[in-house]
């Protein structure tokens, strides 16, 4: 447990410091790229787009990710860094994590902005 907590909390500050990184995590992000990530990476468990009718029971869409009070993209990527059980760790390089949550964000509801 406690390897698990230092883990991530090396993962935020390394997220957090952006330059630590091999290149740094800089520049637009590409949110239909990360339409198209998550429908591959993603869709087997949650519902990624208004398209998709079928997830698994109990796992939220990512509209409800979006839309959770004071969500931030760091919060997003630091949950697929490091993900809570049963969400499988994914193989994703830093600029495919940006885009991802950019994608995720997009989905927020204007209301909860």
């Amino acid at each position: 447990m406690m390897s698990r907590l230092i883990l991530m909390l090396v993962s935020l500050s390394l997220l957090s410091a952006g330059g630590a990184f091999a290149g740094s995590i800089t520049g637009a992000s590409d949110v239909a790229r990360g339409q198209k990530l998550a429908q591959r990476l993603c869709a087997n468990c949650h519902l990624v787009d208004s398209s998709q009718t079928k997830a698994m029971a109990d796992v939220p869409s990512f509209r409800e990710i979006a839309n959770k009070q004071d969500q931030t993209a760091g919060a997003i990527m630091a949950q697929i860094i490091i993900p809570k059980h049963p969400m499988p760790v994914i193989p994703i390089s830093k600029g495919e994590l940006k885009d991802l949550a950019a994608y995720i964000l997009s989905l927020r509801d204007p209301a909860s902005e």
